[in-house]
């Protein structure tokens, strides 16, 4: 099926014989021929679940089928260039998300610079458009705090930014009154015709983006087709009635320009967006530093593994001398052996274990929450659309700041729990030297002359893979699709409950192997 334009501007870009099927197999288009031209504003209808946010997802970028199982096949034209849909990931357009996707854990100009950093330098024109049209908008505020109307103009500053030959907007006017559908309808109109870009708008509420709108266009899931219809309000209506009862909706009369069907017949256009994300250092530092302060040093970090080495130092020390059987007889005799053995314990076993309980437990939550947030906001496939690589900035970083919490907080968390040691043998032995207890405590575990704890490769083995791996299963349950926010809950419980049962499970491996490797050295070593 053929939808051709009937603008009077030029052509500049088409799709043909374009064809999508779900990961599942089933069919959402087949075979369809689309043209786009310059300062035209063209209206997607359909009945919901039909495909429409899929298809612009598909053009834009942010859905790649060679890595989601999607099937997808067809040509997009784009002045002297041809890409292939089978085996290119292209950026024909960028989308503002019904959601608006936009970035909340950074400012309004946090936004924008992100966008614009990883795309291809504006023209003056499309700079100048946007600064007017945010002209009103304070960039230092954080966008959560921005209004509704402000959010969505952002969201279209940034998507602009990206410097897509076409802009897609996802239903721009729900949950808009009269009034602001109004406002929208006419700010949309004078965009493009100030920047000469056709926009594509998936709209349910068409009645006030019809006196704007240049074409419209049905999505017709019978036939797998889009079939361009007249740009009035019954004339949509009916085209949905006929598709939503399993007929054919009645086609417009096309008698503008044919569909171009040579990159010649096309406006002379540059190449598209370059769709392979770009890596920017400075981001990259971003990521990473906002990271290794979520996952490593902020207080609630510092303080959830402090508490917990905290009473792994009391609990044992404690008990090992304030209820030992026959006390007064045998502590005199074992009191030195009982102090190298409780180092043992405590350093080399609990502090490492209750460290990575604590970490991955804490952590694994944040990933998850932060990710599936992410997924579900539509913000991983707004950074595919701007061409920011999320794998990089956000998976990378989040491995190496794991890494890096791993090493720190298991240091900090055996320092700790060896000063509670010492702090709850002198309460108990008030009389006793702290020498004296740094001297038998630590007189097997670090001996004068030796640089580090002995054993400390033994700690680090079994608190780092624990700790990084407990942050990839976050990583994956946090990626997974999020239809609600029951999913978000869902998958934060699943990456607790994989993500202890790993780190258990490491640990106890890795201290029994430790047991083992040690056992023919313990008469010499305690």
């Amino acid at each position: 099926m053929t939808v051709a334009s009937t603008a009077h501007h030029a052509p500049i870009l088409s799709v043909a014989s374009l064809s999508i099927a779900q990961p599942a197999g089933r069919v959402l288009l087949s075979d369809v021929d689309l043209t786009l031209n310059a300062g035209e504003i063209v209206l997607l209808a359909g009945p919901s679940g039909t495909g429409k946010s899929t298809l612009i997802n598909m053009l834009s970028g942010a859905i790649d089928p060679r890595e989601e199982g999607w099937q997808a096949s067809g040509e997009i034209r784009y002045g002297n260039q041809v890409y292939d849909l089978a085996s290119d990931r292209v950026a024909i357009g960028g989308v503002v998300f019904q959601n608006f996707a936009l970035f909340d854990d950074l400012s309004v100009a946090d936004n924008l610079a992100i966008a614009r950093d990883h795309s291809d330098a504006i023209s003056p024109t499309l700079s100048a458009a946007i600064d007017r049209l945010i002209e009103d908008i304070d960039r230092r505020q954080p966008v959560a705090s921005a209004s509704g109307g402000q959010r969505q103009r952002v969201a279209i500053a940034r998507t602009l930014l990206g410097n897509h030959p076409v802009l897609f907007l996802d239903e721009p006017n729900s949950g808009l009154d009269v009034s602001s559908s109004r406002q929208l309808a006419g700010m949309l109109r004078a965009l493009v015709d100030e920047i000469d870009i056709p926009i594509v708008i998936i709209a349910h509420h068409f009645r006030h983006l019809i006196d704007v709108a240049d074409r419209a266009v049905v999505l017709d899931s019978n036939a797998h087709a889009l079939v361009e219809v007249a740009v009035e309000t019954n004339a949509i209506e009916a085209a949905l009635t006929a598709v939503e009862n399993g007929e054919a909706p009645t086609a417009h009369a096309v008698p503008a320009p044919p569909v171009a069907t040579d990159t010649r017949d096309l406006a002379e256009g540059g190449p598209l967006p370059d769709a392979t994300a770009r890596w920017e250092l400075g981001w990259g530092v971003r990521f990473f530093l906002r990271y290794i302060w979520e996952l490593c040093f902020s207080p609630s970090a510092l303080l959830f593994v402090g508490l917990g080495c905290t009473i792994v130092g009391f609990v044992t020390t404690w008990f090992v001398f304030m209820y030992l059987p026959f006390r007064d007889y045998l502590l005199p005799v074992i009191h030195s052996d009982a102090l190298a053995g409780l180092a043992f314990s405590e350093l080399r076993v609990l502090a490492p274990l209750m460290a990575a309980v604590l970490i991955s437990v804490r952590n694994s939550s944040l990933i998850t929450a932060s990710i599936g947030h992410k997924v579900y906001s539509d913000q991983i496939k707004a950074m595919r659309n701007l061409n920011v690589p999320h794998r990089l900035y956000i998976n990378t970083m989040v491995m190496a700041a794991s890494g890096v919490a791993a090493v720190f907080l298991a240091a900090a968390a055996v320092s700790l729990t060896a000063w509670v040691a010492m702090m709850t043998w002198a309460h108990i032995f008030p009389d006793g030297s702290t020498y004296m207890w740094r001297d038998q405590f630590l007189q097997r575990l670090w001996p004068p002359g030796v640089s580090f704890l002995v054993g400390w490769d033994w700690i680090l083995a079994k608190t780092v893979p624990s700790i990084v791996g407990a942050s990839a299963i976050a990583l994956y349950f946090g990626y997974r699709p999020k239809h609600d926010v029951l999913d978000i809950n869902k998958a934060i419980a699943q990456s607790l409950i994989w993500g202890l049962s790993f780190v258990l499970s490491w640990q106890s491996v890795l201290t029994l192997i430790e047991f083992k490797q040690v056992s023919a050295r313990l008469e010499a070593t305690f």
